[in-house]
């Protein structure tokens, strides 16, 4: 049950990510909500293929599992995944990029759809 590991981490960095939107920390906020999602779709992808490619684009990754499972993602998904796939660095590195509250709470809905939709969609 490697899997296990990724579920379990991916519901923490959303713990995190919501938490941290409370505290003022909006960047990491941000950083958190792409890490859960990234965690969740490794989690499927060692779940179901036993492997996962060494990438943070979360794009990339729904894209594995839209076609491991034969599944078509939608607009808005792909939208999510590219919203939140910048904050695995510029949260982190960038210091042109300013975060505040709406952008945290946004990164936080995005991950929240992307998982919610995965769930819907695959057993796990």
């Amino acid at each position: 049950m490697v899997e296990k590991f990724w579920f379990e981490r991916s519901k923490e960095f959303m713990d995190l990510a919501k938490k941290n939107i409370n505290e003022g920390y909006y960047w990491f906020s941000c950083f958190a909500s792409q890490q859960s999602v990234e965690f969740f779709l490794k989690g499927i992808l060692v779940k179901f293929k036993g492997y996962f490619p060494f990438t943070y684009d979360l794009g990339e990754l729904m894209e594995i599992v839209s076609q491991t499972f034969q599944i078509t993602v939608s607009n808005e998904i792909y939208r999510d995944c590219d919203i939140l796939t910048p904050h695995y660095v510029m949260s982190r590195y960038s210091q042109s990029t300013s975060y505040d509250r709406r952008r945290a709470e946004e990164c936080v809905e995005s991950a929240n759809r992307v998982i919610n939709w995965i769930k819907e969609k695959i057993n796990v």
